[in-house]
Parts: C-alpha cells; sequence; structure tokens
C-alpha cells in the first residue's frame, strides 16, 4: 500500500532545508558575483575621479588665462586657507587690474574626488624626479620653465585614476606617462602634477 499524499508532504517538510552540497554551490556563485560587481565598481570609480579632475582642469584653464590677460600676473588658488591672498580667482586679492570673481567658489577639498589637498600654484611645482617645468612634447626637454605655468596639484590620487587623467591630456606622447606631457605623477606620495596654463 501506498503512503497517502500528506504523509509525503509531512515527511519532506520535516526534513526541510538545503543540502551541504547546495549552500556551497550558492556560497560559490554569490563570492563570484560579489567579486564581478566590487571590481566593475571599482573601475567605474576610477573613471568617475578621473573625469571630475579633467573636468576641474578645463574648467580652470580660462579663468586662469583671464586673470592673467587682467593682471598680467599667474594666479594661486590654495585649499584650507581663507582670504584674497590665497583664492585669486575667486576673491579679490588687491592686485591691480583684477576684474573678477573669474570662478564662484574659492577651490576647497571637495573639488578633489579624493577630499584630500588640492592647489593651484602659480608656477610648476618640482616634480620628485627634480623636474622645474614641463616636457610638453615629451621628448626629454623641459619645454615651459618653472614660473611660466600655472599648476593644479592634486594630492592622494592612485596610480590608475592618474593615468586615465594622463591618457586625456597627454596620449600619445613619448618618455614615460609620469614625467611627460601636461600631467606628472608621483606615486610615492600619490601627487599629481597638471599644467593650467602657460604664458
Amino acid at each position: 500500500m501506498k503512503p497517502a499524499l500528506s504523509q509525503i508532504s509531512r515527511r519532506r517538510a520535516r526534513k526541510g532545508g538545503f543540502s551541504l552540497v547546495e549552500l556551497v554551490i550558492t556560497m560559490t556563485i554569490m563570492t563570484i558575483l560579489v567579486g564581478v560587481v566590487s571590481m566593475r565598481a571599482n573601475g567605474m570609480t576610477d573613471k568617475a575621479r578621473a573625469a571630475k579632475i579633467v573636468s576641474t582642469v578645463e574648467g580652470l584653464r580660462t579663468p586662469v588665462m583671464m586673470y592673467h590677460q587682467d593682471t598680467n600676473q599667474l594666479p594661486y588658488e590654495y585649499s584650507g586657507y581663507q582670504g584674497g591672498t590665497y583664492h585669486r580667482l575667486s576673491l579679490d586679492p588687491g592686485v591691480a587690474n583684477w576684474d573678477g570673481p573669474y570662478i564662484e567658489t574659492p577651490i576647497s577639498r571637495s573639488w578633489n574626488p579624493t577630499g584630500e589637498l588640492i592647489h593651484m600654484y602659480n608656477q610648476a611645482i618640482p616634480s620628485y624626479s627634480g623636474n622645474n617645468g614641463f616636457d610638453i612634447d615629451g621628448d626629454g626637454t623641459q619645454d615651459v620653465d618653472q614660473y611660466d605655468a600655472t599648476t593644479l596639484v592634486i594630492w592622494g590620487i592612485e596610480e590608475g585614476v592618474a593615468e586615465k587623467v594622463d591618457r586625456a591630456f597627454d596620449s600619445n606622447l613619448g618618455g614615460t606617462w609620469t614625467d611627460a606631457g601636461r600631467v606628472e605623477y608621483t606615486a610615492a606620495s600619490r601627487r599629481m602634477n597638471i599644467m593650467i596654463y602657460n604664458r
């Protein structure tokens, strides 16, 4: 005699749960999915950070040029400092012929996608490799002298992000990507120098 359908249902209900093999397979699939999603998300984050830096540099080029034309000086802006002395594009520094503001708000750490320091200097900041200017064409010689450029210096930038920024400005140049062209990068300090404007 066959057991009644209700008896079979009760036996299965008592057993319940999943087998060890089913749990292992499920956990393996979930681990793979989490890995794939996090790798893609990290890549998107790098692209977004690089895009923000490129956009910032492009957005500063015209204001820097206008400031230079008005005052015959190169401007500087320092995140974390207060007053016109440190924010020559956004606040009146008392310089003759200043006709700004050239940007709406002072440069701040929020302009850096990592939240670390970001400064715009009225000169090419020497890199740790000893460069005192920029090798714009990648031929190994300095094309822009130290005091003829406005440089955006951004700290806390990972190498992958810096390389994406470099490709946006300096694709197809000779030399190494870290010290040829408009973008210089020092991995030890995670510092990137980008020439915004040169006179």
